[in-house]
């Protein structure tokens, strides 16, 4: 490789790290988050509360074209929280949120958990599992 080419290649690594930094929402990825909770219910009823004021009920952009239904009755399972599509009940979620074990564990998975929305999901989570009840960080 050429000093030129080398230098050309050096630039181009440089840009993409910086544009990289530029973006306000990181990616997400899916979440595992050990909590201090006494159950998993009662870990999912607090970020249930705060999902549908700061996400739901808050016309933000992100979340307009999806609802939040809570599945908390643990006979039926694992408790879990549904971000589904408005419309489409009865499809599959974009998003999941599960609680479960001693100590409690809250996971995150489906197909907005990779995406930057699924990165603010889950900076929400451990911001809400941790008593601060803020919309955002």
């Amino acid at each position: 490789m050429s000093r030129t080419q080398g230098g050309l290649a050096s630039g181009a690594l440089l840009l993409a790290a910086l544009l990289a930094g530029c973006q306000s929402e990181p990616m997400g990825g899916p979440l595992a988050l050990q909590i201090e909770a006494h159950e998993p219910v009662a870990a999912l009823q607090r970020i249930n509360e705060a999902g549908a004021r700061c996400w739901v009920r808050s016309s933000d952009a992100a979340f307009r074209d999806l609802h939040l239904v809570p599945e908390l009755d643990t006979s039926a399972g694992r408790p879990r929280l549904l971000l589904l599509r408005k419309g489409k009940a009865e499809g599959l979620p974009v998003l999941v949120i599960e609680a479960a074990g001693s100590p409690v564990t809250v996971t995150t998975y489906g197909p907005l958990a990779s995406t930057r929305t699924g990165g603010r999901v889950n900076a929400d989570i451990m911001r809400w599992s941790s008593g601060t009840p803020d919309c955002r960080g």
